[in-house]
């Protein structure tokens, strides 16, 4: 069964060179930014958002929901689950969906809407991607 998000996790465009080993910044930001679709500032390790959108007209979580929904996968999932959930959500995101536990897609959805958890059969996904630590 899928899962109703209206944002969650998609790491595009990682290939071997840039999949993240491990949570850190940069991935949060990545994340961040795509869920959220506003750019954020990385000064010294610090995550601020900004007022510019990174696509007009599209309407996103805010950013408290998608910090939410980061530190659920932080939390709940080991950062190779995490890019591996990310390949697989490329070729197939109802089957991807379906090996996600339901404890974590759970939790997703109350990041979204913390009063009640919909049940439904549809998958909308906001897709980041994510570059190397520098």
């Amino acid at each position: 069964m899928a899962m109703a998000f209206v944002a969650v996790l998609g790491l595009s465009g990682c290939s071997q060179s840039n999949t993240p080993t491990e949570y850190g910044t940069v991935t949060e930001q990545n994340f961040l930014q795509l869920c959220t679709n506003r750019y954020y500032d990385n000064t010294d390790d610090t995550l601020a958002v900004t007022d510019r959108t990174i696509a007009a007209d599209v309407n996103s979580p805010t950013p408290d929901q998608c910090k939410c929904q980061y530190d659920v996968y932080v939390a709940q999932m080991p950062i190779s689950d995490f890019t591996t959930l990310n390949s697989k959500l490329k070729e197939n995101p109802e089957e991807a969906w379906n090996t996600v536990p339901e404890s974590i897609t759970t939790a997703l959805k109350s990041c979204v809407n913390p009063t009640s958890v919909p049940d439904s059969t549809t998958t909308t996904l906001a897709t980041t991607e994510t570059t190397a630590a520098q």
